[in-house]
């Protein structure tokens, strides 16, 4: 009996054993080499530190380390051959030759139009910028008047572009020797100056509140007017000399480029994101060619191929 006793102990000693080793000694066997399990002698306590990141993750790697991959604002693939990403303006591709058009035409000279695509806040001096073509001729571009106002004392003044903002080069001569910032009066000077092409007739004209004191030959003859155009001179003289005739007069007499930047000047909207540059000079090729605009530094604005 005691024999059987000590076979049966010896057999669930054995038994336990093997359901140990297992259940748990498996598992020492199956765990990540990644993953670490130290012991500090201080503390006695365990510590892991997190299995490192494969190596063929990629993208996901990136993605993981908490640092967003760097965005590319300019792809490769816009940037014009023979040009480095080194040679590009900070204004690249923000400030644009929108057309290029040669012309052989007296009564309409050849075209480059830059168009501005800024932020609303951005303002870009563009005086002294260059423009290039293939055939090695180039045109600097230039100051204009800010403000044209007869007065013959004129400033020029740096050209600033602001967003959605518009320059036309001409290659013909200024009738009035002047670049000019166009305003919703400049239409006015059509009347005096023969300008090539012609400036813009988008005047303002008479409200009906603002003539409704005047008689009624005179509402209708201010309101038969186009835009910018000045009254007739036949007209004017033929008004009565009684009340209504001179105030007739009065109100013609105030219809002129002076009277509506007096009048128009401070409007929110008196002055368009539109200059007008006549740089008497064409360097456009008349069958095909790569325009290019350069800033200050020399670096690539723009490149336009026609």
């Amino acid at each position: 009996m005691g024999d059987f006793l000590k076979i049966t102990f010896f057999l669930l000693i054995i038994v336990g054993g093997a359901i140990w080793f297992l259940s748990s000694g498996s598992a020492l066997f199956n765990s990540t080499p990644a993953e670490k399990i130290s012991v500090s002698p201080a503390t006695k306590t365990q510590t892991y530190s997190a299995p490192a990141a494969s190596s063929n993750s990629n993208s996901n790697s990136v993605a993981n380390s908490g640092q967003p991959a760097q965005s590319q604002e300019i792809p490769d693939s816009s940037i014009p051959v023979g040009y480095t990403r080194a040679q590009l303006s900070p204004y690249f591709q923000k400030i644009r030759i929108s057309s290029a058009y040669y012309s052989s035409f007296s009564g309409y000279p050849s075209q480059i139009q830059i168009y501005s695509s800024l932020s609303k806040d951005e303002k870009v001096n563009i005086s002294g910028w260059e423009i290039k073509s293939n055939n090695g001729k180039e045109i600097i571009i230039p100051d204009a008047v800010n403000l044209y106002d007869l007065s013959g004392f004129l400033f020029d003044s740096n050209i600033f572009l602001s967003s959605n903002s518009y320059v036309s080069i001409y290659g013909n001569m200024s009738v009035i020797n002047r670049n000019l910032r166009l305003n919703k009066c400049i239409g006015y000077l059509e009347n005096d100056y023969d300008f090539i092409p012609q400036l813009p007739r988008n005047c303002p004209q008479a409200s009906h509140s603002s003539v409704q004191y005047l008689s009624g030959q005179c509402q209708s003859y201010v309101f038969s007017l186009g835009s910018c155009q000045l009254p007739d001179v036949s007209f004017y003289n033929s008004l009565p000399g009684n009340d209504d005739g001179n105030a007739c007069r009065a109100f013609l007499s105030n219809i002129n480029y002076y009277s509506c930047i007096k009048e128009h000047r401070n409007d929110l909207d008196f002055y368009l994101n539109d200059w007008r540059v006549w740089a008497n000079k064409n360097i456009l090729d008349p069958q095909h060619d790569a325009v290019k605009l350069f800033d200050s530094q020399g670096l690539l604005v723009n490149q336009y191929i026609y």
